[in-house]
């Protein structure tokens, strides 16, 4: 018989001592990891739909009434609902985990019915403490069985829920937990519309963290769970914010499930990035009555507060604890920015008092190959790489993602707007409507220490349900919030019709030279998409993968350079505009990748991720050349990105050119929208913090080109490209973005095999396949033969859960064979 120690992971130390007689039980344990699963693939709806050039061909949004039945088969005993399943093969697994794996491109989004299930073992000694799973999100219509007993429906894959064990798990012995997936589309259930009518994918699975939590019966609630407006768990707000002083608003929601009425105080502890407790707050003895729970508050006053803000992300930890007499029973703790946000159309976004103007992007949080099953490492590498991009905001469009992107850009300084689920779909229904409502309030509740959300989009995006239903949207929203807080702004599409919304979004449609909302003429805006669309609809000419060579990657930057250009005319009152969007995508009507990010969907950059960076002006100095330097022909127009005063062209050590940044004309784009206009004509750039500069009709001497960027005529960046040559050998690298590969058995890292000739140069033309092995504990997830893009092969790999070293090869044609050596200090070798 295997020993209970042998067969529970969660057997670890779960009593902590706190000085003599003091025990501390409250923990939470990773739960991802020991789970087997199976799925029957159905059928779906593969008739995509046909989108056109046109601009209004993007909306296709659906007005409906429809009330299909969500609790069908719910209290199904587990025995019968397992019985066609009992000859089925299943897998091993660790969580995050895509039910259904995609090919690239998605030729049809796959659907159906996933199992999940893991069986584990609870210490008999914790029989009087409070178990519960919370389940991060999973897709998207789930229903629980722990122990063959049905406990839960959850309807929504973007959003937590949690299930309580504690009266249904057996102590001492082994349980068994079941969860049942349907992530088909369903029209109660937002976002609510088909796939292959969709702009994004649902994908699939329990794809995101599962944590076992562990407390005594007197315990901090679970916001999510515990169902209070503005309430439940512990929710930080700062009434007053100044560079001299702070108040911190604490706000605690205890709960007493013990049999019998229990004293308890409440400890906050401000800690500092120096581990330094700066402040402290002890509350008076309080009393709660068995079964009751009761909200507390507290205030900190800080002197001299470190602020949170993009330029300088300063985080705090706040401890909170519980104490019954000398003893703490519970410790809870959170990251936090002191900060304080203003919006209005005189100054536009004021963080901390202090003018900021928003450059940034929308992000999709897939990856090709396993959808939204992003490790929490995958999901702060896209993050660090956004903030290197110089961008300082994120639309999380349009739904609610990883709890570990909104800590990494907490971090970083990234801001963002949190987004509630929904595209192009409104359901009159009332539970369509519910549920809407309730996305806001599990959204709000979920997200709202995070000192990077500044604006919660509550509309669902594109689509235009009646004023009274946004307005209620609104009305929802700011119930979430508590009145001596002002850190609160809604956001959303207004469109012509009054919706309540405090940061209205831009018409887009009215004028695109000039962004504008007409309906809102006191309030400032948001340009929250740009750059995409309006330049030729499907087809657009921003939408250009890597392959599509040099002189398709500079008409996507020129076409964001010319409205970014535009876009900030309209500050203070327009707060800033976002790219659509900073990845390229997958969608559900389209087959194939759609390329308007400003890095590709594996995540290697653009051109136009450059230009965005060069505006970074008073970060480190850079320049960088959108130019391979391959002919003649691309000497006709050479174009540098840089930060600094003035750029020298050097043709093999040979000074051939040198200008200061472009200052030419805005003109109009040209009536050719849809065939690129007029690109890179020296001007179209005076709003610009960094306009680029273009260099025309220089002469071409194949060899290297080499930019040298000057700051006060002192020489202080460089950059170089060389003529490609001829594939030589293949060059190695785990783009982990300075975050390490994490041995748990999910973190997921992009391996390039970079096609090199003799001079290390990339040869951006070589699209040779490339076939990659790996030896050791990780395997590769996406296909293990892949052709080059643009001189880049690039695969996904999985790590394991051992701490060795593995070592990935990689061989092609005529190529010597290349191999990389990975160990867990994060030191690399190669050949």
């Amino acid at each position: 018989m295997t020993s209970l120690k042998n067969k529970l992971f969660v057997c670890l130390p779960l009593l902590v001592v706190f000085g003599t007689g003091s025990v501390f039980a409250q923990h939470k344990l990773n739960f991802d990891q020991g789970w087997k699963f199976m799925a029957i693939e159905l059928s779906g709806d593969t008739n995509r739909l046909h989108i056109g050039k046109n601009w209004n061909d993007q909306f296709t949004t659906e007005n409906i009434r429809t009330d299909d039945n969500l609790t069908e088969n719910d209290t199904l005993p587990l025995n019968r609902e397992m019985e066609h399943l009992k000859n089925a093969f299943w897998e091993s697994v660790t969580l995050p985990h895509t039910a259904f794996a995609e090919p690239l491109p998605i030729v049809h989004p796959r659907e159906g019915i996933a199992y999940y299930q893991k069986k584990f073992i609870v210490p008999a000694n914790y029989k009087n403490k409070k178990l519960s799973l919370e389940f991060e999100g999973a897709m998207q219509i789930a229903l629980v069985w722990v122990n063959g007993v049905f406990v839960k429906r959850h309807c929504g894959g973007y959003l937590p829920f949690t299930v309580d064990l504690s009266d249904v798990v057996q102590y001492g012995k082994e349980n068994t937990i079941t969860i049942k997936l349907d992530n088909r589309p369903n029209p109660l259930v937002p976002p609510g519309k088909a796939v292959n009518k969709m702009d994004f994918i649902y994908y699939s699975g329990v794809y995101r963290d599962v944590w076992l939590h562990i407390d005594n019966p007197l315990h901090i609630t679970d916001a999510n769970a515990i169902d209070r407006p503005a309430g439940g768990g512990i929710f930080v707000t700062y009434p007053s914010v100044s560079t001299s002083e702070a108040t911190i608003n604490i706000r605690t929601n205890v709960i007493n499930e013990e049999g019998k009425s229990e004293k308890f105080k409440i400890v906050q502890e401000l800690i500092d990035n120096n581990n330094h407790t700066v402040a402290i707050n002890t509350s008076p003895t309080a009393t709660l009555q068995k079964g009751q729970d009761k909200h507390y508050e507290q205030q900190i006053k800080l002197m001299n507060p470190s602020l949170w803000s993009p330029d300088k992300p300063y985080l705090y930890i706040l401890r909170t604890s519980l104490w019954k007499k000398d003893h703490k029973i519970g410790e809870y703790s959170n990251k936090i920015g002191i900060r304080s946000f203003s919006i209005n159309k005189e100054s536009g976004l004021l963080v901390n008092g202090v003018p900021t103007r928003i450059t940034g992007s929308n992000r999709h949080m897939s990856y090709p190959w396993i959808g939204n099953a992003l490790s929490n490492n995958a999901n702060k590498r896209d993050a660090v790489l956004i903030k290197n991009a110089g961008m300082n905001c994120i639309r999380l469009a349009h739904y609610p993602q990883d709890p570990s992107f909104y800590e990494a850009c907490d971090s970083l300084g990234i801001l963002l707007i949190d987004c509630v689920p929904g595209w192009q779909f409104y359901n009159k229904a009332e539970t369509f409507i519910r549920n809407t409502l309730d996305d806001i309030r599990q959204m709000i509740r979920r997200d709202r220490n995070h000192p990077s959300v500044f604006l919660w989009e509550i509309s669902l995006n594109e689509t235009y349900p009646p004023a009274e239903f946004r307005c209620k949207q609104t009305e929802t929203a700011k119930s979430e919030w508590l009145p001596s807080d002002s850190n609160f702004f809604t956001s959303g599409d207004s469109y012509y019709t009054k919706a309540c919304y405090d940061v209205p979004y831009d018409y887009w449609a009215d004028n695109i030279e000039k962004r504008d909302n007409k309906t809102y003429p006191n309030n400032a805006f948001l340009i929250r998409e740009y750059g995409d669309f309006e330049f030729g609809g499907t087809q657009s000419t921003t939408r250009q993968i890597r392959a599509n060579g040099e002189a398709a990657l500079l008409q996507q930057a020129w076409n964001l350079q010319w409205e970014h250009n535009r876009n900030r005319q309209q500050y203070p009152r327009a707060i800033g505009d976002l790219t659509w969007a900073f990845f390229d995508g997958l969608a559900g009507y389209v087959t194939g990748i759609e390329g308007w990010g400003v890095a590709d969907i594996k995540r290697i950059p653009k051109f136009s991720y450059y230009l965005f960076k060069s505006q970074e002006k008073d970060q480190q100095p850079m320049c960088y050349i959108a130019n391979y330097w391959a002919s003649k022909k691309t000497a006709n127009k050479v174009i540098v990105y840089s930060n600094c005063d003035e750029i020298a062209l050097f043709a093999n050590n040979r000074e051939i050119a040198r200008q200061k940044p472009d200052r030419g004309a805005d003109k109009p784009y040209g009536l050719d929208w849809e065939h690129g206009g007029l690109p890179f004509t020296g001007g179209d750039a005076r709003s610009l913090e960094s306009p680029p500069f273009t260099f025309s009709n220089l002469d071409f001497t194949p060899g290297e080109l080499t930019a040298v960027a000057y700051k006060s005529g002192k020489k202080v960046a460089t950059y170089s490209v060389r003529t490609p040559g001829k594939s030589n050998r293949i060059s190695l690298a785990i783009d982990t973005e300075g975050i390490p590969l994490s041995s748990d058995g999910a973190d997921v890292v992009f391996v390039r095999a970079r096609l090199v000739d003799i001079h290390n140069n990339l040869v951006t033309n070589a699209d040779d396949i490339i076939e990659f092995s790996v030896k050791g504990d990780a395997r590769i997830i996406s296909p293990k033969a892949v052709h080059a893009e643009a001189g880049i092969a690039t695969i996904l790999l999985q790590a394991g859960t051992k701490t060795g070293n593995f070592i990935i090869e990689a061989a092609g044609p005529n190529l010597k064979k290349a191999y990389l050596v990975y160990n867990p200090t994060n030191k690399l070798g190669a050949n």
